[in-house]
């Protein structure tokens, strides 16, 4: 009788502990009222986290779909954004977030081309590659790239924050949430996202 309580506690403390182990580390709330619908994001680590957040739908003011990007303080709790529903409409969406652990502080470029020239290199079938600095892969990636004389444009997202949010915006165009900012470089060709490279496979693809 005694080791079969003991067994049930364990059981138990075992459960609440896994319960425990998958808390997101953020967490995206929803709040909705009568004339907005608010998102908050909510840090359950002990570190600041820097937060993604992208809404896809209609029937809101056009402002709503910009992509956002903030740091969320250890233990705290953030607005995102507020979508503001157009009058006689249905309004209808989805969302996409994603996180790191914070980055340094980034010096925003003002001479950075506009969002619709970014986006058009996608739509154009060009070859993107996005790196990050310290990168020694991205490093390699570029030399190889300029020694096979293979056009492509290169996009470091710690450079500034649109090549950042550029980056994010196009991985939620693409329905991709399983993407992580450790497995740059990352590459978009022909509007098809390329991870985990193998520099000499994927020039040979290139050169094709």
């Amino acid at each position: 009788m005694y080791k079969s309580i003991l067994v049930t506690l364990f059981i138990c403390f075992c459960w609440i502990s896994s319960t425990s182990a998958q808390t997101e580390a953020i967490e995206i709330v929803e709040v909705k009222g009568k004339k907005k619908i608010q998102f908050y994001a909510i840090n359950h680590t002990e570190t600041e986290k820097e937060v993604f957040f992208k809404v896809n739908g209609k029937g809101f003011r056009k402002s709503s779909y910009r992509p956002v990007i903030k740091k969320i303080p250890a233990q705290k709790k953030v607005l995102l954004t507020t979508l503001i529903p157009l009058k006689n409409t249905t309004p209808e969406y989805t969302y996409f977030s994603s996180f790191d652990d914070k980055l340094k502080e980034l010096n925003v470029n003002t001479t950075v081309k506009s969002w619709k020239t970014l986006d058009n290199l996608i739509d154009k079938g060009e070859t993107i590659i996005f790196t990050k600095e310290a990168c020694a892969k991205c490093e390699k990636l570029l030399a190889m790239l300029k020694e096979n004389r293979i056009p492509h444009k290169a996009f470091d997202i710690s450079e500034n924050d649109r090549f950042r949010e550029f980056f994010w915006n196009t991985v939620s165009k693409m329905k991709r949430q399983d993407v992580i900012i450790s497995s740059i470089p990352i590459a978009i060709v022909k509007g098809e996202l390329h991870e985990g490279l193998n520099l000499i496979s994927f020039i040979e693809i290139l050169k094709k």
